[in-house]
């Protein structure tokens, strides 16, 4: 990369971004009352996931647990069944140990991106982000979006996550911050994010609708999707995956809860992995058996569906399935049975979701395609 533009230059690209994100940032609760809470919430639920998706999980849980006190007084169980559908399970887990910690500390939340990064769950970006955001500190926050667009703006070669990359890309961050004094250091790390999010998209820029197109060297190069370059990611895993749904005769759902890293305390649905050339009813059987001590007899099979855990691609196979032996508390006593209402009240994935609508004991809620209200189950299944 060449050197560095004088100072001037970063004034004003900086004083056209905050301008341009003044007029058009989107109007996110996290935004309209942006208290030291609200905003580490936020933070923490938008590491690798969409605001489309946070939305609607953000809004629930801050209504639940309205300041870092009330978080710190609820079980486990309680915020991870508040996080359900969000993936990415040890933000949670992450979340509530610190607010646990500083409960136990009598402490407020920290002020400074220093002091916030002791806490557990805290990295050099969520800090800055709150300590910016929140408290005005001049802290650079660079996340995915930032580092798109400095990286295109100037043209930074070499792989995301390596030493002379993130420090280039730092440099320029800390640059760009200090090149009006620093002002308005919250407004100027959401500017970068927001232009990252909505405009300087991964595989088509938007140019043509770029405030700051004038000061973008790889624009002018046509080079625009070259940057920033890739290191290769884990390949692929498919996988199928056939999962039971169970009913008792008061129409409960047998669930068990995982014990395993990353998913643990969360609940799922009897399931078995299928082998290369096994029918998912047989892998059912065979999995549940030596996974959970039960015996199931598979009945009807459902439309399958996708699933994604991080690398994982998950065809899954959803069957309704009798109990044969032993009830939960047997050989298995992590199982129990719980109605389908009353499943928002435990930890649970999305995949038990998915296959609950799929054997029709869920429905959606109408205009909120990302909630899911339980109907109750039949008295006779």
């Amino acid at each position: 990369m060449s050197d560095l533009p004088p100072a001037s230059p970063f004034r004003l690209l900086r004083r056209t971004l905050l301008g341009w994100f003044r007029k058009n940032r989107r109007p996110l609760p996290f935004r309209e009352s942006p208290d030291a809470w609200r905003v580490w919430v936020s933070e923490v639920m938008l590491q690798q996931t969409r605001v489309e998706a946070v939305l609607p999980r953000y809004e629930d849980f801050v209504a639940r647990f309205p300041d870092p006190g009330t978080l710190a007084e609820a079980s486990e169980d309680e915020v991870l069944a508040a996080w359900a559908g969000l993936g990415y399970y040890g933000r949670a887990r992450a979340l509530h140990r610190a607010v646990r910690q500083l409960a136990a500390e009598g402490r407020a939340i920290p002020r400074s991106a220093e002091s916030l990064r002791r806490l557990p769950g805290i990295g050099d970006y969520t800090a800055a982000a709150i300590a910016s955001i929140a408290f005005g500190e001049p802290a650079v926050a660079v996340d995915g979006n930032a580092r798109r667009v400095l990286s295109r703006l100037f043209m930074v070669e070499g792989f995301r996550g390596r030493t002379p990359f993130e420090g280039r890309i730092r440099e320029l961050a800390e640059r760009l911050m200090e090149a009006d004094g620093a002002r308005n250091p919250g407004d100027w790390n959401q500017a970068l994010m927001e232009l990252g999010a909505t405009v300087c998209t991964p595989a088509v820029p938007r140019c043509g609708r770029c405030p700051v197109r004038e000061f973008c060297w790889s624009r002018v190069a046509g080079r625009q999707t070259e940057f920033p370059e890739r290191p290769p990611g884990p390949p692929t895993v498919s996988v199928r995956l056939a999962v039971a749904v169970v009913r008792d005769g008061e129409g409960r759902i047998l669930v068990f809860r995982r014990g395993e890293s990353p998913m643990r305390g969360l609940y799922e649905l009897p399931c078995g992995e299928c082998r290369s050339d096994e029918a998912a009813a047989a892998a059912l059987v065979r999995e549940t058996t030596s996974r959970y001590g039960i015996h199931l007899q598979p009945a009807r099979e459902a439309a399958g569906f996708r699933h994604t855990v991080m690398n994982r691609r998950i065809a899954v196979v959803p069957f309704e399935a009798d109990l044969v032996s032993p009830a939960p508390g047997g050989t298995a006593p992590e199982g129990r049975f719980v109605h389908p209402r009353d499943l928002d009240r435990i930890p649970s994935g999305s995949m038990l979701r998915k296959a609950l609508e799929r054997v029709g004991l869920t429905r959606r809620t109408p205009g909120n395609p990302a909630r899911r209200l339980l109907v109750s189950a039949p008295d006779d299944p």
